[in-house]
Order: structure tokens, then sequence, then C-alpha cells
């Protein structure tokens, strides 16, 4: 199941006996249990009802004896371990017995760092028998949703834009966005957060990517490359500019061939084009064929970074590129 089809099931009252949390984002798997706490537990009944262990510093049947313990003040029973994976072969083999039959009275929810590919019995059985939560990368709009629940729940009000630039400069890392957004907690006393905000606490400089793009559409090589060196000394990840230019490039490129100003980019889009002084103006300094030939650009550095080339160089190129109108071999 996904995050999202956890979440409804918890708030519906169907809990599996057994969850099974596996993926990339280690966030996520944090905030299951988090909710599983609070969908479980009675106020005040961790002591009794709840138990957290290390798969790398228990054992089988230590687990399945505290699954097995009755519930005192909960309805059910929660034990949490984590690293399962961690469990000797043998070990291994005695918690599969009890994920195939386990107690009602408990919930096991067994948590992995990494993802789980089945590469042998122990995981194939695991994923075949336990009610498995992706826990995987999501997507840019999922981002934004999350992380503006993460907010509220913190008593913030994110802008769209401010939260769009908190997500880029974090690189959609969940972890980093919880950690900025507590320091915005004790910033914003009003709650509300604006990209004036972000950039003051996080230490995003959200207007210079305004100047990068700018200086892109507006065909100033050298002040497009100084800007572009600036963000990288800032801590912005080279490879997440490609996404944030290329947004900028075609909403310049719609503009253009008279099909407005809307792009893929959202709210960094929005930012990012408000550092040009005239966007009309700006736009049509280049041909239609010239912003197909930007969007063979885009793609290659795309390609250079999966390959392996160093994103900086590649991303230096790109800009180089853009604003110069040097193709390198382009067609």
């Amino acid at each position: 199941m996904t995050f999202a089809e956890l979440q409804r099931s918890l708030a519906d009252g169907k809990i599996p006996p057994v969850l099974l949390f596996h993926g990339e984002e280690p966030y996520l798997a944090r905030l299951g249990i988090r909710l599983l706490r609070r969908a479980i537990l009675t106020p005040g009944s961790d002591a009794f009802d709840f138990v957290s262990l290390s798969g790398r510093e228990t054992t089988a049947e230590a687990i399945v004896s505290q699954a097995g313990t009755v519930p005192m003040l909960s309805e059910r029973r929660l034990t949490v371990v984590y690293e399962f994976e961690g469990l000797s072969p043998a070990q291994r083999t005695k918690l599969l017995e009890y994920v195939r039959a386990p107690y009602e009275t408990s919930c096991l929810a067994l948590v992995s760092f990494s993802r789980l590919s089945g590469r042998n019995k122990f995981e194939q059985g695991m994923l075949a028998s336990a009610s498995v939560v992706e826990c995987g990368s999501l997507g840019h709009d999922s981002l934004m949703a999350l992380a503006a629940r993460m907010a509220d729940e913190k008593g913030l009000t994110v802008e769209e834009d401010a939260m769009a630039v908190l997500i880029d400069w974090t690189s959609g890392d969940l972890s980093r966005v919880d950690n900025e957004l507590g320091k915005l907690e004790s910033y914003c006393s009003s709650g509300a957060v604006t990209v004036a905000d972000i950039e003051t606490v996080v230490g995003a400089k959200a207007s210079s990517l305004g100047d990068l793009a700018a200086a892109v559409a507006e065909r100033r090589p050298g002040d497009a490359l100084a800007r572009l060196s600036e963000l990288v000394d800032g801590g912005v990840d080279p490879a997440q500019l490609v996404t944030q230019l290329f947004g900028c490039w075609t909403a310049l490129w719609l503009i253009r061939s008279g099909g407005g100003g809307r792009s893929p980019g959202g709210g960094q889009s929005r930012v990012m084009l408000s550092g040009i002084a005239d966007i009309r103006e700006a736009a049509m300094l280049r041909t239609s064929r010239e912003y197909a030939r930007g969007i063979e650009l885009f793609y290659r550095a795309d390609v250079d970074i999966r390959r392996g080339i160093p994103a900086a160089t590649t991303v230096g190129l790109l800009v180089h590129g853009l604003t110069s109108g040097v193709w390198s071999g382009a067609a």
C-alpha cells in the first residue's frame, strides 16, 4: 500500500496485524510509526502497550513474546522492530513463522530503511505475508502536500512559493524539511511563512534563483555563470537546478509562442521568473528553434548527470549553452 493508503486505513480504524515499512525515504517510515501510535495506543499507555526493538540487538523469540503480551490499557499492543533484517538467518525463519500467523490482539510494525527486493526466501515471504507500506521517494506534488501537513502540525501556514523553495533547497529530503520547519516554528511568531523567511532561516537565497533565471533569459553568460557558482557554493544541488531552469525555460518558450506563462515548475518557476524585469521582452530574444535546441541541452544534461558526469560541470555547460547560443553539437 502507499503511504496515503496507510493513512486512510488508520483513519478508518483498519489496522493490519503485521505492517512492513520499506523504501528509500526513512522519514515516511518514522512518520508511519507515529501515526500507528496515535491510532492504537490509549493516551498514557505507552509504558504498558508499546515496545520498540532493534533487529540487530534482539531475537525472534523476544519479538514474538512482546507481540503476544496481552494489552493492558489499549485494545491492541504495538511492537515496533527497526532493521529487522539484522536478525540471523535462523531467527529470520522464526520471525517469518509469526508473520504468517500473527496475534490479532497485536500490531507488529517491521521497519527497514532500505527497499526489500525479494532476493531471498525470507524477503519474499515477508513481502507476501505482511501488509507492505511503500516508503519511497515522493513526487513534487506529493512532497508539497505532505510538507504542508507537516507545517500545519507545527501551526505554520507556508506560502506555496515559499514551500516550493523549501522543498527545492532541501532536495525533497523530508527529514531536512521537518528540521527546517522546526526552525521556522521558532522564528515565525505569527505562524505565516514567506519566501523571505525561508531565505533567512534556511539560508536559501531565492533571489539568486531569480537572478540566475534573468541572466539566462537575457543572454548574459558571464553573469549567469557567476550566479550559478554562487548558488552551488551556497549548497544548492546542481542537478536540482536543471529541473528549476527547465521550468523557467519552458515558460519563456510558451510566452514566445503565445501559449502563456505556465510551466511545469509550479511555484518555484514563478519565483525564478520574478527576477526577469520584462518577461515578454526576454522571451522574444530567442526563436522557437533556439528554444527547441535548448530543450535538447536540458535532455543531454539530464542524461550526462545520470551517467555520472559531475553535475556542477554539466550544469555549467548547460547554462553557458543556453545563454551564449553555443549548442555543443545539438542539431
